[in-house]
């Protein structure tokens, strides 16, 4: 099995959850609005730390539903790419349905890595 840090991948999924929460540039009614680039660094940490595996499942999406931080993760990268329309420079956040995906992530994912990561040496 390949060396996977998910201590690492689930550190920086808390650290999106902290920007997502405390560094918003403008609150109103459950949505925010948030540095397009500091959800980037740190989606970029995540996805730097994913296996090879994990990534070619994202993409492939056989199976998805079968592993739920793949699908959570998915949902919330489409979640996390929608620009506001007057600053595309500022990404609109619904906070609670955000840090509900993260959530999922972060207990599913160790799980979701060694099914995978089991199902592809099988093969």
């Amino acid at each position: 099995m390949i060396d996977v840090d998910i201590d690492a991948i689930k550190d920086y999924m808390k650290k999106l959850q902290k920007v997502i929460n405390f560094d918003a540039t403008f609150s109103i009614a459950g949505f925010k609005l948030i540095q397009k680039r500091k959800i980037e660094d740190v989606l970029c940490c995540v996805y730097a730390k994913l296996p090879e595996s994990y990534k070619k499942m994202l993409k492939t999406k056989v199976d998805v539903q079968r592993y739920n931080s793949v699908l959570c993760y998915s949902l919330l990268m489409k979640l996390l790419s929608k620009k506001f329309f007057l600053d595309k420079n500022l990404i609109i956040v619904r906070v609670n349905e955000v840090n509900k995906l993260i959530s999922a992530v972060i207990v599913s994912i160790d799980r979701d890595i060694s099914t995978i990561e089991q199902l592809l040496n099988r093969d």
